[in-house]
């Protein structure tokens, strides 16, 4: 029934394409089978299981290092662990791509899969299959090839690495399995909206063949081992700073530590300092997010009260950029956190120690490190883990050296130094810290310069060494499993699933994925590279959705699967479903069924949440005032319909539809003048939720007329006229056009701005252009070009509009229309909502574009677009959530369902 559908599906595409003119484009079916990717190819490259195969909770996805020469060819997870390879090959330790003969080459990559081949050295080839089987095991086969005339003979290191927290319990179960443990903690917003997750995770590494040594190691390079953060959930948190960092040119800062690092002092107290791995109570995160989020726990420090004084600094050492604020703590307890954005500049006060070094003598730990020459006053600061999160003074020296006596050996230490200005009063930033654990090095054994001393605590390294005979023309293979469970879970079942897993013929994973992509017609492009990205596209696209699980009974998707952050894996959202009008080009029934999932939830007076997922109903409440979503819900519904012709479901979502457009316009016209504002949470309803310049600088959306509402309102009553006439309703047809004729002239009336030529949002008030101080509400935003999606302009407005779209000064810029006029001061093109290109809303400009007859302008405003995006793939190999419109930068959120949406451009272009 499936083929059957799709087979369907596939000719109504191919007859739009007739009548569409298009001079018979090419059928792909095989494209991502028949590839040749290198680190230049403009290639998605993470992999994630099939929605078939997955699950929401405990989810391990991979995203492929293949292109970065200072790095290994690694199968890398935000905090799940890192899959990788390397050989040690006539004594020298090949691992990193520039130590490469021939760098990797990709042939085949689906969504859950990826086939690739390198030389490691002239005559040694490597090819490898690796897929994500399910959310919980993923499989790598190695093929060993020797092309040289002459045996061969080598060590081949499969090994994991984690550099988010330790792997912990390692255990040899026999000479081809290891069992460990690791630790993934969600991030607040998780925890915040009581979504399930799984933090404690147990591990099974099998090796087809047996392993000559089974080893583990806490340190890389010699360095210090790090001692993970710990994590006081039970413990409430007393008063916590919060916020996000950023450099001078306006970008965030994204460096973890130790790169990024934190200091609090109180006071003029240089006796006790926290720093970034001072644990943040009642949470489960650490000081650092991935996101350039951070957070400090004041009482780390001890009692807080009124009239305390906090001095904090923040530093990137890569960049030797810091930032200082000054906390005093006034309305304690009522206010228990502050919100404190750090701006990074130039760092003028005293640098930190480098080289920090410890050696332990018994009981005794020796402190060495570096400084620049002259008089110096260092202190020495130690916390005991992990019972203190605060750094004690344990003595002041002007070398640079000191010895701590007296340790207790069941206990773990950590140091780090700080330059002391006593004259001035101030305290330098503090060293990287060493710590009292006995260090277990990987370099040093792999160099045979160090022997392997047995499993340590803290383990960032679990290896299995063989040696590899391989006669001339012949090859060797053999399979990595990787396989995860919930800790409270069975090792023997899971070792069961790794053996299972050991006799997966991988081919057949292979000719799901062809037959799914089977059904996706290819526009004709006139560079190559667009073909390569309207498949990276389908492949993250497919990547992000899970199958009908817990209160779900369709398939749904969220915004983004690997990495996995809270806000963005919850689950659907009316704005992230635009990108269903992309998707269904190559799965029709999952398109709709995610639809389906917002219908499913709906409120009987025809309210639909804020977001919806398998197990979350977000439902946001302001003011009594419940939040829905920005109403895109039945031109979404319309664009489906017409792409799969399913009457079914175009009955379902027409009542479905009609029934929230009526509640929503019931509920957003509080002044009942005809136009609507939005309401509940109104920066969230609004889709532009961040840096936007008349929430921050003028008012709260919902003291506003909401031209881009409006518009939305507009398209959603002309999707319920055409649905209605599909359904034989004329009478009701009549309605929704009387609806929005209204509307429409409403919009004319009250939005548009002679004197600028352009669309603005209206105070409530009196419809005026000006809320605090005159014209402040005429600030040139992506919104005004809405007119021309929604069909609201007159024909002379939209030449007007199209002028200033493509004045390069203001909206034409080099990689797409920013969400704000470059001549604005307020213009940041890495702001969010305040200057890049958000995908999604330059797909609505095309579709104004081409509404109005401006088909050339559509074309090169995709092909900008395209461009920064192709850009992107062929440096990171990723898709983002938004797109600088003048640099060669992305940010800040990546394998982002919304990038997606370019192939609706595409399509509608180049058809």
């Amino acid at each position: 029934m499936q083929y059957v559908k799709k087979l369907i599906c596939s000719l109504l595409f191919l007859s739009v394409i007739f009548l569409s003119g298009c001079s018979n484009p090419r059928q792909d079916i095989f494209f991502l089978s028949n590839i040749n990717a290198g680190a230049e190819t403009p290639i998605f490259a993470t992999y994630a299981a099939a929605m078939e195969r997955s699950e929401f909770v405990l989810d391990e996805a991979y995203e492929f290092h293949f292109y970065n020469s200072r790095e290994g060819i690694d199968f890398t997870t935000d905090t799940g662990g890192d899959i990788c390879i390397g050989f040690i090959i006539d004594g020298q330790w090949r691992y990193r791509l520039e130590d490469m003969y021939k760098a990797p080459e990709i042939t085949v990559s689906y969504p859950d899969m990826v086939r690739y081949h390198y030389f490691p050295v002239a005559g040694l080839k490597v090819e490898v299959t690796f897929l994500v089987k399910s959310s919980h095991t993923a499989v790598m086969d190695v093929v060993l090839e020797n092309d040289h005339l002459e045996p061969m003979e080598f060590d081949m290191v499969l090994f994991m690495r984690n550099d988010y927290r330790a792997f912990d319990e390692v255990t040899i179960i026999d000479d081809s399995t290891f069992y460990f443990t690791h630790q993934e903690y969600p991030d607040s917003w998780t925890i915040g909206h009581n979504l399930p997750y799984a933090d404690s995770i147990i591990n099974i590494l099998m090796l087809s063949v047996r392993a000559a040594e089974m080893v583990a190691f806490n340190s890389i390079s010699g360095e210090s081992p790090v001692i993970p953060f710990y994590v006081f959930p039970e413990k409430e948190w007393k008063f916590q700073v919060t916020g996000r960092s950023k450099f001078e040119n306006g970008e965030r800062n994204m460096a973890l530590s130790p790169e990024t690092k934190l200091q609090v002092v109180k006071e003029q107290d240089y006796s006790r300092i926290i720093t970034e791995n001072s644990p943040v109570w009642q949470d489960m995160e650490g000081s650092i997010n991935r996101d350039g989020y951070f957070r400090v726990e004041l009482g780390n420090l001890g009692v807080v009260e009124n009239g305390n004084v906090y001095h904090f600094e923040m530093y990137n050492e890569p960049e030797d950029r810091s930032g200082f604020s000054e906390i005093i703590i006034a309305n304690y307890p009522a206010q228990r956190s502050i919100r404190r954005d750090v701006d990074l500049k130039k760092r003028k006060g005293l640098p930190a120690p480098s080289n920090l070094k410890i050696s332990m003598k018994g009981n005794n730990a020796h402190l060495t490190w570096e400084q620049e020459t002259g008089e110096r006053v260092f202190g020495i600061y130690r916390r005991t883990y992990p019972d203190e999160g605060v750094y004690t003074l344990m003595g002041e020296v002007s070398n640079t050296e000191f010895t701590d006596d007296g340790l207790e050996q069941s206990k773990w230490y950590g140091y780090v130094i700080c330059e002391i200005d006593n004259d001035s009063g101030t305290l330098g930033m503090h060293s990287r810290e060493v710590t009292t654990v006995e260090i277990s090095e990987f370099d040093g054994y792999l160099k045979n310069k160090t022997s392997y001393a047995g499993i340590k605590n803290f383990s960032k390294i679990i290896a299995m060494k063989n040696t590899v005979h391989i006669e001339p023309g012949q090859s060797e293979k053999l399979r990595l499993i990787r396989t995860v469970g919930r800790k409270n879970g069975s090792g023997s079942a899971l070792i069961n699933q790794a053996k299972d897993a050991m006799n997966d013929n991988l081919n057949s994973y292979l000719e799901q994925n062809e037959q799914l992509f089977s059904s996706v017609t290819v526009p004709a492009f006139d560079n190559p590279d667009l073909e390569y990205l309207y498949f990276s596209s389908f492949n993250m696209m497919r990547q992000v959705f899970y199958p009908p699980e817990a209160k779900s009974a369709y398939n749904y998707y969220v915004f983004s699967r690997e990495p996995t952050w809270g806000w963005g894996h919850g689950g659907q959202v009316f704005h992230e479903s635009l990108t269903m009008t992309a998707y269904a080009l190559l799965d029709p029934e999952s398109a709709m069924n995610s639809q389906r999932v917002f219908s499913e939830r709906q409120y009987e007076n025809g309210y639909i949440n804020y977001r919806t997922g398998a197990y979350l109903d977000e439902i946001i409440e302001l003011n009594n005032e419940l939040t829905s979503s920005a109403p895109w819900y039945n031109f979404q519904n319309l664009e489906l319909y017409q792409i799969t012709g399913d009457s079914k479901f175009l009955k379902d979502m027409y009542n479905s539809g009609s029934k929230f457009y009526e509640f929503y316009v019931s509920n957003r016209d509080k002044d009942g003048d005809g136009l609507c504002e939005w309401g509940g949470h109104a920066v969230l309803e609004s889709v532009r939720d961040a840096s936007v310049v008349i929430w921050d600088e003028v008012g709260w959306p919902s003291h506003f007329e909401g031209l881009d509402l409006n518009c939305m309102l507009v398209a959603e009553a002309k999707a319920l006229e055409k649905m209605a006439l599909d359904l034989g309703l004329d009478e009701e047809a009549g309605k929704w056009r009387n609806d929005w004729e209204q509307r429409s002239r409403l919009i004319n009336e009250t939005f548009w701005d002679d004197e600028t030529g352009f669309y603005y949002h209206v105070d409530t008030e009196d419809n005026d252009f000006s809320f605090k101080t005159k014209d402040d509400l005429k600030r040139e935003e992506i919104i005004g070009f809405l007119p021309l999606w929604a069909g609201v302009a007159d024909r002379k407005q939209a030449e007007i509009l199209v002028r200033k779209l493509t004045d390069p000064d203001k909206f034409w810029r080099k990689y797409g229309i920013p969400s704000l006029a470059a001549d604005d001061p307020y213009y940041n093109d890495k702001g969010y909502w305040n200057g890049p290109v958000w995908v999604q809303w330059n797909y609505l400009i095309v579709k104004g574009l081409l509404h109005y007859g401006y088909s050339n302008e559509a074309k090169e405003l995709t092909d900008r677009v395209a461009a920064g995006m192709i850009i992107q793939l062929k440096k990171n190999h990723n898709l983002w959530e938004f797109y600088s419109p003048d640099e060669d930068w992305a940010g800040y959120h990546r394998t982002y369902i919304w990038a997606g949406i370019i192939n609706r451009m595409l399509w509608d272009v180049y058809k």
